[in-house]
């Protein structure tokens, strides 16, 4: 049973991922993703259809190809035991919805997203702002 406890903490420990905080930006090496970091993460409020919009038009470090996140991209960087319920190399967070490119299945007028004052997945209608994080593939 030791031996089973020491293998599944090696395991966690190995796929803990990695951050590393630059600029406006914050790199997640394990899952080799760029993330937006930035005061515009704090300011500016998107739906469904404006947010793919947004990050298409942004310019973070000299990439131009930011795209919005899926659900299973956001809740990487969820961290309930911050205060802000996001991983703590992130500067830039409001304890609130932020949304993703997620439709929910069962109801294609509604979509994934993730509420950082508490680190839950929720569920919302697609014409409602929320924040966006836009995020790129690490190459």
């Amino acid at each position: 049973m030791k031996y089973l406890l020491c293998l599944l903490f090696i395991s966690y420990t190995l796929n803990a991922s990695e951050y590393i905080k630059y600029d406006n930006i914050v790199i997640d090496e394990t899952n080799k993703l760029m993330w937006q970091d930035n005061i515009e993460v704090i300011e500016y409020l998107e739906n469904f259809t404006t947010a793919p919009v947004y990050c298409e038009n942004i310019v973070l470090n000299g990439y131009i190809d930011w795209r919005v996140p899926s659900i299973n991209e956001l809740i990487k960087i969820i961290d309930v035991n911050e205060t802000k319920a996001i991983n703590k190399k992130f500067h830039y967070v409001k304890p609130a919805l932020y949304g993703t490119v997620s439709t929910f299945t069962a109801n294609e007028t509604r979509m994934w997203k993730v509420d950082f004052s508490t680190g839950q997945v929720k569920i919302d209608e697609k014409n409602k702002e929320s924040y966006v994080r836009c995020v790129r593939d690490v190459l």
